[in-house]
């Protein structure tokens, strides 16, 4: 009875959830913007903190030197935190055989993580824009354009601007699976957007740089520095827009153990800063954001502890049933016969077959606007059938695996 309840109570709130979020996918009109540019081209600080890059750092550099963006309008800030390898010399090298003159390197004494090599560079930042840039991504030659008239299009309280995050390697099936994944992202991210409950940045992230500074920067030591700075940028009030014109590619992990290991920090920094930010939470004063948005997370991530504490007490409990089923007949299971489909219908719980199936249906058609979105044909082909069905055990095991680390204090650590 109360197994029943939960399913129902996760089902509504799924389904409550799920047909909002299409209402507002309906409301909201999102379109190209043709070639409108923006009215004036702001100078803008470009961030790019590298450690052992040497392999990713010059097709970097290539892709936002050919950005279409006044070159004098540019300065390129690379940060090394103290590489182990011979990044350095590659971008010397690179500096020197090109000439290129707006393009300076730091270099840390000591290993101070992504926060702190930002930091570093936000310091001599001189621009009005800071664009954080990471070593394994490319843009688009028009997304930084794109960014900016973003914030031209804005209020003053507008702080960063986020863009769509496609991937550049998809050979794998795992790096397919991820690829199904970050389409959905972009797709929820441009949901938010559209209801101002936009709170997080990523690996291309466009900031005002007076806002930043205001703000002390980004914060040493967190697993996820992006993550962090979009949660603080919302509590002091600040807003975060998305840009739906422009793209950038980035890497994925293609194994399954660095994939694990990558979400897993990232778990573990969603926990470690809602904690953080906790007074948010059912705070009328961040309007959706702090009634509805966080919320909703918070009990979703919730919700996956208890389902596989009582998921996993019925699989053990199931497993030993079966078990003395086939101790107590022994040999008697040679006479054993499949049931057939209409014994298989009619013995189904239909009070827990029902919520489950409307939850798949709306979150499937979800699905299927997410392609619609990013332009392209939902297929079926395996990742997907990975990703929809085999992907959500995956992520609870790492939520799992993230709470454990988290809450046994283990070293944070990329």
């Amino acid at each position: 009875m109360i197994f029943e309840i939960y399913i129902w109570v996760l089902a509504f709130v799924g389904v409550f959830a799920a047909v909002l979020w299409i209402m507002v996918n309906h409301a909201s009109k999102f379109g190209r913007e043709g070639e409108k540019k923006p009215e004036r081209f702001p100078f803008v600080s470009i961030a790019v903190p590298v450690y052992n890059e040497r392999d990713a750092i010059i097709p970097t550099l290539k892709s936002i030197l050919s950005l279409d963006y006044p070159k004098n309008k540019i300065e390129i800030i690379v940060v090394d935190d103290k590489s182990l390898d011979d990044t350095v010399n590659i971008i010397e090298d690179f500096i020197s055989s090109k000439n290129i003159k707006n393009l300076k390197i730091i270099r840390h004494k000591k290993n101070l993580g992504k926060a702190g090599a930002l930091n570093s560079a936000l310091r001599t930042a001189k621009g009005e824009f800071f664009w954080v840039y990471d070593a394994d991504s490319f843009a688009s030659r028009d997304l930084l354009k794109k960014l900016i008239l973003k914030f031209q299009e804005s209020k003053k309280d507008v702080a960063a601007a986020v863009s769509i995050t496609l991937i550049h390697n998809q050979g794998k099936w795992i790096e397919k699976m991820q690829r199904l994944e970050y389409l959905m992202a972009a797709f929820t991210r441009k949901l938010m957007g559209s209801v101002d409950t936009l709170h997080i940045t990523n690996a291309l992230t466009l900031f005002r740089t007076d806002i930043l500074k205001k703000i002390k920067g980004f914060d040493v030591g967190n697993l996820t520095e992006d993550f962090e700075i979009a949660m603080r940028l919302r509590f002091k009030r600040y807003r975060i827009v998305m840009c739906e014109e422009g793209n950038f590619h980035t890497h994925v992990p293609n194994t399954i153990k660095s994939m694990w290991m990558q979400r897993v920090r990232w778990f573990r920094g969603y926990i470690h800063n809602n904690l953080k930010y906790k007074k948010m939470v059912l705070n009328k004063k961040y309007g959706l954001l702090g009634l509805y948005q966080i919320p909703l997370e918070v009990f979703f991530l919730l919700a996956v502890f208890v389902s596989v504490a009582i998921f996993g007490y019925h699989i053990v409990k199931q497993v030993i049933d079966i078990g003395f089923q086939i101790f107590i007949m022994r040999f008697e299971i040679l006479d054993f016969t499949l049931p057939t489909l209409k014994q298989l219908i009619f013995n189904l719980n239909w009070k827990l077959t029902f919520p489950s199936i409307a939850v798949l249906f709306l979150g499937f058609y979800i699905y299927l606007a997410a392609h619609k979105y990013a332009g392209e044909r939902w297929r079926f082909y395996v990742p997907s059938i990975l990703y929809i069905f085999v992907y959500p055990l995956f992520r609870s095991m790492q939520w799992i695996h993230a709470f454990v680390l988290e809450f046994g204090r283990a070293e944070r650590k990329w």
